[in-house]
C-alpha cells in the first residue's frame, strides 16, 4: 500500500516547548501578579503546580484537558482569594490567555519549514497532539491539513482516539500512514498499535527504551526525515 498520509507530533517534534512553557508560566505570573498579588502570595508558582496536580489527580477528566486543567485551577485560586464567581472566571480567562498567547511563540527546529512544504505536496499532513498548540496562533497552520488534540478530539496518546481521528479524516487506512514523533510510549508504540508506520525523532541521543517495538525509522535532525519517509514509502510500494 502507498503511503498517504503522514501524522506529526508537535511539541518536542517540530519545536523545543520547554523554554516556551517557562516564558509562558512567567507571563502568566506577571500577570496574576499585576491583576491579583493575593493570589500570587497564596499560590506563588511552585505551589500553584501542586495545586494543578491534585485537580488532576481528583478530577481525571481533566487530567488530559490540558487548557481545561489550566483554566480550571485558575478559577479555583481566584475564588480562593476573595473574587466572586463572576470575577474568578473572568480573571481565569485573561489569566490563561496570556499564558496562551505566550505559550503559541513556537520557533520551529532547524529544517521544519523546508521539509513540512515539500512533504505537504506528497503527502496529507496532520497534527496529533496531547499539548494544546494553536498552529493558526503560532503562525504554523499553512504547513498542516488539519490538527487533532486531546484538549478537543479525544483521549490523550497512547490512546487511540487522536490517530484515528487522522486516519479517519484523511480517508486512510493505517498502513497507508506514517507517524512521526519523539515520545517512544505516546508516539511510536502507540501508532504502530494500530498498524501505522513509525519514525522517531531522537534529538538528544537518547538509549530506545521498549522491549518488543522498535521505530522503523530513527531521524536526529529534520535534514534527515524526508529521506526516511522516501525508504518507507518506498519499501511499502
Amino acid at each position: 500500500m502507498a503511503i498517504r498520509l503522514i501524522t506529526l507530533d508537535l511539541d518536542h517534534t517540530l519545536w523545543d516547548t520547554d523554554p516556551v512553557l517557562v516564558a509562558a508560566e512567567a507571563a502568566m505570573f506577571r500577570w496574576i501578579s499585576e491583576h491579583s498579588p493575593d493570589t500570587l502570595s497564596l499560590y506563588p508558582p511552585a505551589k500553584m503546580a501542586e495545586y494543578k496536580n491534585q485537580i488532576a489527580a481528583s478530577y481525571p477528566e481533566l487530567r488530559d484537558k490540558v487548557s481545561a486543567l489550566r483554566k480550571a485551577t485558575l478559577m479555583r485560586v481566584f475564588l480562593q482569594t476573595g473574587n466572586d464567581r463572576e470575577r474568578a472566571e473572568a480573571m481565569a480567562e485573561e489569566a490563561f490567555r496570556v499564558f496562551y498567547e505566550a505559550r503559541s511563540q513556537l520557533p520551529l527546529f532547524d529544517g521544519v519549514e523546508e521539509v513540512m512544504r515539500r512533504l505537504k505536496q506528497e503527502y496529507q499532513l496532520i497534527a496529533v497532539t496531547n499539548g494544546n498548540a494553536d498552529l493558526k496562533l503560532a503562525g504554523h497552520d499553512h504547513l498542516f491539513d488539519d490538527l487533532f488534540n486531546a484538549d478537543l478530539h479525544g483521549d490523550a496518546k497512547p490512546a487511540p482516539d487522536l490517530f484515528q481521528r487522522a486516519l479517519d479524516k484523511a480517508g486512510v487506512a493505517a498502513a497507508e500512514a506514517i507517524h512521526i514523533g519523539d515520545h517512544p510510549q505516546q508516539d511510536i508504540a502507540a501508532a504502530q498499535q494500530l498498524g501505522m508506520k513509525t519514525i522517531w525523532f531522537n534529538n538528544k541521543g537518547r538509549e530506545w527504551p521498549l522491549d518488543g517495538v522498535q521505530p522503523d525509522r530513527i531521524f536526529t535532525h529534520w535534514a534527515e526525515l524526508h529521506p526516511a519517509i522516501s525508504a518507507l514509502a518506498a519499501d511499502q510500494s
